[in-house]
């Protein structure tokens, strides 16, 4: 064995340490490879050029001045006016008993004034008594109207067709070309004078029916028949 003498040994060490150390990983290097491996990098979080998340979208209103949705018109409605729920019909004057009782009073004589003895016939009411003349081929028959006590309100109407007369019969005609007419006596007429005579049909019947008497006190019973006179 050769011995080295201890400057050659030194020699010979400082030519070795530097390529073992180019050998081994330095520090730095190992500190970089734990942190690439422990965390992602900047780079791969950020998401790719086609996609884009909400906070980097642009605002878009939804709504534009030149895309606003253009309101749905509505079709007016028609409005329409509302009817008279009673019908007034067409006045007819009244004709005094040609030949009177001697106790006859003229209804005409308690009048107030500036009131006229009239009632008023429809035109559904004229038309019906046209055909029960047309049926019984009689033009002197008429519809007569009567007023008695009873019913559940005071007073009751009673109608039916009549080609009969009493002494103290009024009579009622449009001034129309017809033969329809109305016939009340004395005793009722101060109470339904002014009235509308009208002919009503209905799904549980037709019938003549009152309507609009100055002398009730309100539309009276539902049947149509019985009312209360108004305070005098």
């Amino acid at each position: 064995m050769q011995r080295v003498c201890a400057l050659c040994r030194t020699r010979l060490l400082s030519r070795t340490l530097p390529a073992t150390r180019a050998a081994l990983p330095s520090t730095s290097s190992l500190h970089t490879a734990s942190s690439s491996t422990s965390a992602p990098s900047s780079h791969a979080l950020q998401p790719s050029r086609g996609l884009r998340t909400a906070a980097t979208l642009p605002y878009t209103p939804l709504h534009t001045a030149a895309h606003r949705p253009t309101a749905t018109r509505r079709s007016p409605v028609a409005v329409l006016s509302p009817q008279p729920l009673q019908r007034r019909g067409i006045a007819c004057p009244a004709e005094p008993p040609a030949n009177p009782p001697e106790d006859f009073e003229p209804v005409e004589e308690e009048l107030a004034e500036g009131e006229t003895l009239e009632m008023h016939l429809t035109d559904a009411a004229i038309k019906q008594i046209e055909r029960a003349q047309q049926a019984a081929k009689d033009d002197k028959l008429a519809l007569r109207l009567a007023v008695e006590s009873g019913g559940c309100h005071g007073y009751q109407y009673k109608m039916q067709v009549t080609s009969k007369r009493e002494d103290d019969d009024y009579l009622f005609r449009p001034p129309t070309d017809t033969h329809a007419a109305l016939i009340v006596d004395s005793a009722s007429l101060p109470l339904v004078k002014g009235s509308t005579i009208d002919y009503s049909t209905e799904l549980i019947g037709s019938a003549f029916k009152i309507r609009n008497n100055p002398q009730s006190k309100d539309a009276g019973c539902g049947c149509g028949v019985s009312w209360e006179l108004k305070d005098i």
